[in-house]
């Protein structure tokens, strides 16, 4: 039974590649772990403390064979053939249970090949208790069956426990039954029909539960990518301006440019601990913070802005404050990089952030880049909208807002 699952590359086909390593093109995919995965036995054997909870998965359904046990005792068979059907009995169940514990014993042959090799040894108890059992021992056939439809991939146990049980249906018929017959084919077809429904079933809810877990994996890929985009996005453009500004300074004003290049490594020190936060999911901005990087950024840029207290927003609920936060370090960073702005104004209210200014309109770039995009994923995410007009439609400078909206 498939239990728990860890990110595995795949290997050639049948095989899985070494842990930690990539599949074709660099492809990591999530593949089942545990003992078992989908259509895999182990291939080594299970540790003492994994060996419990499978012995018991396995072994509940031996009790189907008290049915066989029962004839044997009580039957008429001389006593040596109820002594070879027992012994029988008890090297089906250590071979078939052992199985389960080691399922690849010699490691240089195919999976298939050990597994038929237990087959055959199944096969012999099985033809050792039918002196004693007679008909009775049509009940080892879904054990039989078992360890070919379970362990194996489908394209492997399907058509294998399919000529099994063929095999055991021409057997039926073949004996001298009478009215018995229907009773030994019927359950034969229903084990086969019943487990490869149950197989099917395994698989699908393990493929569901794999592509689950890589859609997770690729939403969190897709959230630290957002993060550290809008991170180093806002961060490298202050920088940029402040060094730029500095080298202006520095023949006219050393002392204030010393000053601006002291501000710069700060800022490329406290950028490079957001970074190393957000990879690791524990960074959250804090929109007062993010208002008093936004004012000095302007300034930098040089140009005139309107910008709430830091006061006014304390309020507000936390993951509102996160929320435009995130908006504002994004929307304040396209003023200063894209629009060419002389004044920008932000407003903000417990349900809205509207970031406006006076440049060349969103027609200058009418594609959004990736930090707009992500922008959107994030206030849609939350339940919200985002919208972007102009402010002087037709004119020259017609300007930009940009609303968002919970």
């Amino acid at each position: 039974m498939p239990r728990g699952a860890r990110t595995r590359p795949e290997g050639p086909e049948g095989s899985e590649a070494p842990e930690g390593s990539e599949g074709p093109a660099g492809r990591i995919t999530v593949q089942p772990a545990g003992p078992y995965g989908v259509g895999e036995w182990p291939e080594v054997p299970l540790k003492a403390n994994e060996r419990g909870p499978v012995l018991i998965t396995a072994g509940v359904w031996l009790v189907f064979l008290v049915v066989p046990l029962v004839a044997m005792v009580t039957g008429d068979a001389p006593l040596g053939t109820k002594v070879l059907g027992c012994a029988g009995l008890a090297a089906f169940v250590v071979a078939y249970m052992g199985h389960f514990i080691w399922p690849w014993p010699w490691r240089t042959l195919p999976h298939w090949v050990n597994t038929a090799a237990v087959t055959a040894v199944l096969l012999l108890c099985v033809l050792a208790t039918i002196p004693a059992s007679g008909l009775n021992s049509f009940n080892f056939l879904p054990f039989t069956l078992a360890i070919w439809i379970f362990p194996h991939r489908l394209r492997i146990g399907l058509p294998v426990s399919v000529a099994l049980s063929t095999a055991w249906v021409v057997v039926a018929l073949s004996v001298d039954a009478g009215g018995s017959r229907f009773w030994l084919i019927v359950p034969t077809v229903m084990a086969l029909v019943i487990m490869l429904a149950l197989r099917l079933a395994m698989e699908r809810e393990e493929r569901s539960r794999i592509l689950g877990e890589e859609l997770a994996l690729s939403r969190q890929r897709e959230r630290v990518g957002r993060d550290v985009h809008d991170v180093l996005g806002h961060s490298l453009t202050v920088i940029t301006l402040k060094t730029e500004l500095a080298r202006r300074l520095v023949d006219t004003n050393p002392e204030q440019a010393k000053s601006e290049l002291d501000e710069v490594l700060e800022l490329s020190r406290q950028s490079l601990a957001e970074v190393r936060t957000t990879v690791g999911g524990l960074h959250a901005p804090d929109l007062g913070a993010q208002l008093a990087s936004a004012r000095t950024a302007l300034q930098a840029a040089g140009i005139t802005f309107r910008l709430p207290e830091v006061a006014s927003v304390a309020g507000y609920r936390s993951e509102r404050r996160e929320l435009f936060a995130w908006c504002l370090r994004e929307a304040v960073t396209n003023v200063i990089r894209h629009s060419g702005a002389t004044h920008c104004s932000v407003t903000i209210t417990a349900d809205r952030l509207t970031v406006a200014d006076d440049g060349t309109g969103i027609g200058a770039s009418a594609s959004p880049g990736n930090g707009l995009s992500g922008m959107r994923h994030r206030v849609t995410e939350a339940g919200g909208s985002l919208s972007l007009s102009q402010v002087h439609p037709g004119s020259d400078r017609p300007g930009t807002t940009l609303e968002v909206h919970l």
